[in-house]
């Protein structure tokens, strides 16, 4: 019985830690992809390299960088840093050479519809002219999420302007609904198609606002170039930039309701839907022919838990000719707008990601935007895929 006693301690001994850690690790894993830390070849090119300044201002009231000034010899220094467009195969991974103004809100006041729309913006303090993106965010966000994406947009010479919908969970808060939070919001921007004929209609007014805009921020004058303008989105954001690029919309009453604003030469959209969602049917991509990206990732779901493949029907239907589709292995929904995660060990995950989409998107804007043939160059080649070491792939039609 001694015996039988010692073999039982030494086996649970073994077998118990083996089994814990066999638990933890499939607790902890990411299921559907895989982890994977920064590639050698991203630390040595400083995938994230110190922000530029940013100075700040509110409505009409804006202060510039000074050139020759401390914060302006910062940005240029990192400027400097980046010998061309590619390192490695990252595509302008360090911030760009302009120093950027933010104005964290200025209102515009939509009198056909009676309503206000809050509007956050960034731009180069440079003289113009520059392409102009609006960026919609997710349901139930506001203008004040990825700036991650957004100013280091700016920081190459491209004006952003990011709006608040109705379904935001600020703003509804905001205009006294004391019990909305986040989930009551997406609940209802998928259930209520009034949200989703009112933000493409709020894009379409940022549009109208253009000239009211350089108006109220002097600062501005000049460097709206209304000839280049591009409208990118996350999730909801992403339907909101797809409606625009015209992908028809069932509305009640309404069937392929169309939102198309001609202004627009190329749209972005990060975490798209299929059909199904928002009104979105099977042909509502039969006439999109604008230049097109589409990003998802390998742990990225609908809200009806819908896989990646759902989310590559907006790039697979839509007419060929200058699209593009991003898959990076081990994304999640929020991968495309922010580093953080909740294991602190994936951070350096997180910072890849994020940096693989401002690769893309950076690239695709230069490209169809500012007609950059290096830009567009470096959509058509492998570049990016091997950077990932196989994370991310590229579809192209």
């Amino acid at each position: 019985m001694g015996r039988r006693r010692m073999r039982r301690r030494i086996s649970n001994a073994i077998v118990i830690p083996l089994l814990s850690g066999v638990a933890a690790y499939f607790i902890t894993r990411q299921t559907g992809g895989s982890g994977f830390t920064l590639p050698k070849s991203a630390q040595q090119a400083t995938l994230f390299a110190p922000a530029n300044p940013v100075s700040l201002a509110h409505d009409n009231t804006v202060h510039d960088n000074a050139p020759g000034s401390p914060a302006r010899l910062a940005v240029d220094d990192v400027a400097n840093s980046v010998s061309g467009p590619m390192i490695g195969g990252a595509y302008k991974p360090a911030d760009g050479a302009h120093a950027v103004t933010e104005v964290p809100d200025i209102v515009l006041h939509d009198a056909k519809r009676n309503k206000d729309l809050h509007v956050r913006i960034f731009y180069p303090n440079e003289p113009g002219p520059y392409p102009v993106i609006v960026f919609s965010h997710g349901a139930g966000g506001s203008q004040s999420c990825c700036e991650a994406l957004t100013r280091h947009w700016a920081t190459y010479g491209y004006v952003m302007l990011q709006p608040t919908h109705d379904d935001s969970t600020v703003q509804r808060r905001n205009a006294g609904e004391e019990d909305i939070n986040f989930l009551i919001a997406v609940r209802d921007a998928l259930k209520k198609p009034a949200l989703w004929q009112s933000r493409p209609q709020d894009i379409s007014f940022v549009l109208d606002s253009l000239p009211v805009l350089e108006k109220r921020i002097p600062a501005l004058a000049g460097k709206i170039d209304v000839e280049h303008i591009g409208v990118g989105g996350h999730s909801m954001g992403a339907f909101t930039a797809d409606a625009i690029a015209g992908a028809l919309v069932d509305l009640p009453n309404h069937p392929a309701t169309n939102f198309t604003d001609s202004r627009v030469r190329a749209v972005l959209l990060l975490s798209p839907q299929g059909p199904g969602e928002f009104g979105l049917t099977d042909h509502s991509w039969d006439h999109v022919t604008l230049p097109l990206l589409s990003m998802t990732g390998s742990l990225d779901l609908g809200a009806g838990n819908q896989g990646p493949d759902w989310k590559k029907i907006p790039f697979e239907r839509s007419q060929p000719g200058a699209k593009y589709h991003v898959f990076i292995e081990g994304a999640n929904h929020m991968s495309f707008i922010r580093a953080k995660t909740l294991m602190p060990g994936r951070a350096a995950e997180g910072d890849s990601i994020l940096g693989f989409t401002n690769a893309a998107s950076l690239a695709f804007w230069d490209a169809y935007l500012k007609t950059d043939p290096a830009a567009r160059n470096y959509l058509q080649s492998d570049a990016l895929p091997e950077f990932s070491h196989s994370l991310v792939n590229v579809s192209r039609r």
